[in-house]
Formats: structure tokens, sequence, C-alpha cells
């Protein structure tokens, strides 16, 4: 980035280099942009996290241990270079509120606010810089699109569910690259949506005015698509159940993508390479868009660690390496035991070469023979996929939630078409039974289990958890010695919504943390 985009960036980015600068005062800077292409090159080194930056965006970290399709290992004897990992692990599997004191790795909020930065800084300009009105529309969208992600991801870290208390704290809102001087107060988790659904809405109509040729490229940046699912997202959180439908169906109608279907690819094979394939690529029909890198998805769930055998008649030592984080039975045992669901074949991942009856934490990433997956010494790979078939679990949610609340039965036909489309595809040829459920609330609760099978470790289950309502959830730790502590997180627990990091509050003295 030369020397004029830089200085654009620096309109804010001092004041937001870390976490307890956020909201800092920080003065304009004197230089501003001219042309279009130079907002376009400041988005994307600004406000995207792309693949080969491990290190830009520590958004998913620790998202990964606090739902229940995660478990721990038993009987694991990790050496002591490993205990600063493990006392990490142990925080937020136990959803520890000293995570904001103590976990280095814990630097999403100030992490986030950043790329909102970057968003805002060219929103601030591109009104004023030459260059023709789609380019500025293109640009223009892209940046309230990620903003409309960014603030929905913070507030469903920060704030409680929509649905349980929209006027609870959220988190500020920031909408300018200009910082006040007297800080930012917390909006309220319903004003933050307002604020979500007025820059994904302008999003859409801007993507909407671009030829056709321009609203769905695959090309690393976000587009109309996208911006369709997430709205269908947002109000599938919200419970706007006709919006959340509507929206999932302009997604699935788009010709440009489609399900894969698993009965076409080779079951995974230990011996082979891959052992899995990579379905985090455009090369995958239901990809719709990429973002971050699976070492921040992946470095802690993923913490490989040295586990000392016997020392051997020749003075030698067995090791083993393991994960200590694991998948939990119940998301094991969701798939059912018949093997007509393929996806427990293709998502769930054995440990090194089978040795044990665990499976490692993560899904749908390249894992070469021996079933063997090291994030921390690789980069290049995506950690998060915005893909089609989250369209047709959104719509099939909101269609038997319309279908529950007496909408009418055309409502059940569609939530279980939308099912039996995306089911086809995942259960074994000769196998498959169309979905047939009368009951509102059990198509409900099957619609639910249908999107923790397909969406496993994709970054939805803590989210989906809390909108659920909150229901009680159990860990059991195991210490080095195998002794088990059960920690438990009761019905609406503050312990399922995050604090703020105490270094956002020191140059922001108009905020208030989170009642524990």
């Amino acid at each position: 980035m030369n020397k004029v985009l830089r200085n654009i960036v620096l309109i804010g980015m001092a004041a937001l280099a870390s976490c307890q600068d956020f909201l800092e005062p920080a003065s304009q800077s004197e230089y501003v942009p001219q042309l279009v292409e130079s907002l376009d090159e400041l988005l994307l080194g600004e406000a995207y996290v792309g693949p080969y930056d491990p290190q830009d965006g520590s958004f998913y970290t620790v998202l990964g241990l606090f739902d229940d399709d995660v478990a721990i290992r038993q009987g694991w004897n990790a050496s002591a270079e490993y205990e600063g990992q493990v006392n990490d692990i142990r925080l937020a599997y136990s959803w520890s509120s000293d995570m904001k004191d103590v976990f280095s790795g814990y630097n999403t909020y100030g992490q986030v606010y950043e790329k909102i930065l970057g968003c805002n800084a060219v929103l601030d300009y591109v009104d004023d810089v030459q260059g023709s009105e789609d380019e500025k529309n293109n640009v223009k969208a892209q940046a309230l699109a990620l903003r409309g992600y960014y603030y929905w991801f913070l507030v469903n870290l920060y704030g409680q569910p929509y649905s349980y208390n929209k006027d609870a704290l959220g988190v500020p809102l920031q909408l300018t690259s200009e910082l006040d001087e007297s800080g930012k107060p917390r909006n309220t988790v319903g004003e933050v949506y307002d604020q979500i659904l007025k820059d994904l809405q302008e999003a859409e109509r801007l993507f909407a005015s671009l030829p056709e040729s321009m609203q769905v490229l695959r090309n690393n940046r976000v587009n109309l698509p996208f911006t369709q699912l997430m709205l269908s997202r947002v109000c599938l959180y919200m419970e706007n159940w006709e919006q959340a439908l509507a929206y999932a169906n302009l997604v699935i109608d788009n010709n440009n993508f489609g399900i894969l279907d698993l009965n076409s690819l080779p079951l995974p094979d230990m011996y082979g390479n891959p052992a899995y394939m990579d379905y985090y690529t455009y090369d995958n029909p239901e990809v719709i868009f990429l973002f971050g890198n699976w070492y921040d998805v992946l470095s802690l769930t993923m913490m490989s660690y040295v586990n000392y055998g016997e020392e051997t008649p020749g003075g030698m030592i067995n090791w083993t390496k393991y994960n200590l984080p694991v998948v939990s039975e119940s998301l094991i045992n969701a798939y059912g035991t018949d093997g007509t669901d393929l996806r427990r074949r293709h998502y769930l991942i054995p440990d090194e070469y089978n040795a044990t009856p665990y499976y490692q934490p993560c899904s749908k990433f390249r894992v070469d023979n021996g079933f063997r997956l090291q994030p921390a010494s690789t980069s290049g790979n995506w950690g998060v996929a915005f893909k089609v078939t989250e369209a047709y679990l959104n719509g099939a949610e909101a269609a038997a939630m319309l279908f529950k609340n007496g909408a009418g039965a055309n409502y059940q036909t569609e939530a279980q078409a939308l099912l039996d489309d995306l089911r086809v595809n995942r259960v074994v040829n000769g196998s498959f039974e169309n979905v047939s459920i009368v009951d509102p609330d059990e198509l409900v609760a099957f619609v639910r289990d249908e999107r923790r099978r397909e969406l496993c470790f994709e970054n939805h289950r803590w989210f989906d958890l809390r909108r659920y309502g909150m229901e009680p959830l159990t860990h059991i730790w195991y210490d080095e010695s195998n002794n088990a502590s059960k920690f438990v997180l009761e019905k609406n627990a503050p312990g399922f919504t995050l604090q703020i990091p105490n270094e956002a509050f020191e140059h922001n003295s108009a905020m208030v943390q989170n009642e524990i």
C-alpha cells in the first residue's frame, strides 16, 4: 500500500492498532484519496481478512470451545511447555469471565473494530473520488456488507440474543472514521441490529444496481448473494420469519450456486492425499464467499500436544501428538449409526491414524494422509465459508416456524421440500426418504438438528444455542490425572454473553461492562 493510502488508514488506525486504544481520539489525516481504485485497494487491505494473513484478525479463536459440539479428551498428559495453551483452552471451555483479563488470544473486540474502521474510511471518501458510478457503488456495497457482517458478529458475542432482550447493551456503533473525543456509549442490541439491516439492505440495493456480471464474482470479495444470505441470517436471528425465508429463497434461486452431492465423492481414505477434501474453495459449487484463515479458526481447538509414554528398553520414550479438544459424543451420535448419513464419514475427521475413538474438532478442511491437519504451520487456507447450504437451512427453519405459528400448512410443505433438497445430497443413494413430519415442534427440532449436522464447526453452533433460548449447557473437563470437573452454564446465564475486554474501557469512559 502506498503512502497516501497508508495515511488514509491512519485516520483512525492509530487509535485502533490494538484493542486497548479503541475509540481513542485521533486527528484527521491531511491526505485524501483521489481515485476509486485507491479506495478499492484500501478496502482489500484493511477491511478483508484473507488466508495468507494468520495474524490479521483474531475473530474465531475461542468460538469453537463454547458449544456442545466439542469435548475434552480423557487421559491426556501434556508436558509443561503446553501449560499456557491448556489454560487458555480451559478458560474458554468453562466460559470463564477471566478470559478478558488473562487470555492472550482474546482479542476479538479490537480486531473486528479495526476492520470496521477500514469500512468506515472507504464510506467516508467514496462519494468524492474519481471513478464511474458502477465502480463507486461496487466499493460502497462491499464496505456496507462487510460492516453489517462485522457488527452482527460483535453484537452476538458481546450482547444478549435479540430474541431474548433487544434492549440490553450491545456494542458502540462507530459509523465514521472520525473518532469522537468524548467516547461512544454502547448501543442497545436492537439499535445495532437496526444498523446491520440498514447497511445490508443498502448494500443489496447497490449490488443490484450493478451489471449482472458484477453481482456475483468469485474474486475473494463479498457480493450480492453474500449480502442476501446475511440478510436471511439476520432476519432469522430477529425471528422475522417471513423475511428470513424470502432472502433465503433469493440465494437458493441464484443459479450460480448448487449443492455438492456427497455421493459423488470417494469416501475419505487415511492413506490418501488428501485423506479429506477441502470444502472451503471456490471450486465447491456451494461456496458464495470465503473469509479469514484456518489458523485463526483452529489454532486453539486444534492445539496439539505431546503425550509421553513409557520408556522403551532401548532408552527411547514413546510419544504421540494428540489434540486436547475433541468432537463431543452428542454430535457424533447426531448422525446416527446406520451409515446412511454421509456427513459422518465426510465431515468428522478421526485423530491421526485412527489410534483412538476420538475425532478432531474441525470439519471440511483439507487433511493429508494419516488424518493429519496442522494449521499452525500452514498458511494459504481459508477459515470460514458462506455457503448456499445455510440458505436452505435458514429457509427451512423460517418456514417451520411460520407453520408452528399457524401461518398455514404450505409452510410445512416448503420447510420439508428445502430439507429434502439438501438431504438427498447427504444420504447414501437408495436410502433417502423424504421428510414427513406433521407435528410443528418436531419439525422445528428436526430442522435445527439438521443445521447442527450440516454446519458443524462452521462457527454457527454457539450463536444458534444462544438464539434457541440459552438452554443449560454442560462441559466436563478432565485434568492430567483424568479427574473430572463439571462446568454448567445455566439457562440464560451471563456466560452466554462475552465480557468486553478491560482495555477497551481505558480510552472510552462512555462505556459500561456487562453485569455478571
